[in-house]
């Protein structure tokens, strides 16, 4: 994940602090160290509670006693601003960069309000997230989904064009304010967008970018997000 911006307009504020874990990736979650851990510990693919942030570099967790370069005291850079909005890119599966799902109309609906295709909009349950068109007349316009019946997914807001067999779209579990879960790929810094609505960590999203078939929405397509669960902002009880 990527520091895009703050609620506040503050710049990103980043840390040093003694990991209790192996970190990897930039821009992956960080948790405080509870009772008995040595430092801040990842996250996971559907937990951020207690989050102290997001990690800016690497480092290899090691409890070897050592001096200079390979004393046993290993810190991390962490962006720890509790209103930061992150940028994840959406994939389409647990594993990173997986391109998303292709849902192609294969009964016309003249009035915009319906996408029926031959796939299930109900495992994983999409009912309430977005779905958008990848290309055809309706190309680049989101709809919130408000329900879904196996392979129908419907909206209370047409879109402009009817929508024609042949057509395309995609979608996802997320709404803008709404979502307050996103479930994470398996190396933490990417947003799994084959999961249902309601499901992984604690996060807002505050804006996506949906992309249709010329910016390459398949692989290119993202959420902004915030943590709900800071240790250093308003925190849910």
């Amino acid at each position: 994940m990527d520091f895009v911006y703050s609620l506040s307009g503050a710049p990103a504020w980043a840390k040093r602090y003694q990991v209790d874990a192996t970190v990897s990736n930039v821009g992956v979650p960080l948790l405080i160290d509870t009772a008995g851990q040595g430092g801040l510990n990842a996250g996971t693919t559907t937990s951020a509670a207690d989050l102290a942030g997001m990690a800016v570099d690497t480092v290899t967790y090691t409890t070897t006693q050592g001096t200079g370069s390979d004393s046993a005291e290993r810190k991390v850079g962490v962006i720890i601003n509790p209103d930061a909005v992150w940028r994840a890119k959406m994939s389409g599966g647990a594993n990173e960069d997986t391109a998303l799902t292709l849902y192609d109309v294969t009964t016309a609906v003249s009035t915009g309000l319906t996408v029926t295709t031959g796939d299930d909009f109900t495992s994983p349950e999409f009912d309430e997230g977005v779905i958008w068109g990848y290309d055809g007349a309706n190309a680049g316009q989101q709809r919130k989904l408000t329900s879904s019946a196996s392979t129908l997914a419907s909206a209370i807001i047409p879109f402009d064009q009817g929508t024609a067999v042949g057509d395309n779209f995609m979608v996802a579990p997320y709404w803008y304010l709404t979502t307050s879960a996103v479930q994470l790929t398996t190396n933490l810094f990417q947003a799994n967008a084959a999961i249902a609505v309601g499901t992984g960590a604690a996060f807002k999203v505050v804006d996506m970018e949906l992309l249709d078939i010329g910016g390459d929405g398949r692989n290119a397509s993202a959420i902004h997000m915030y943590a709900v669960d800071h240790i250093l902002g308003a925190r849910p009880t």
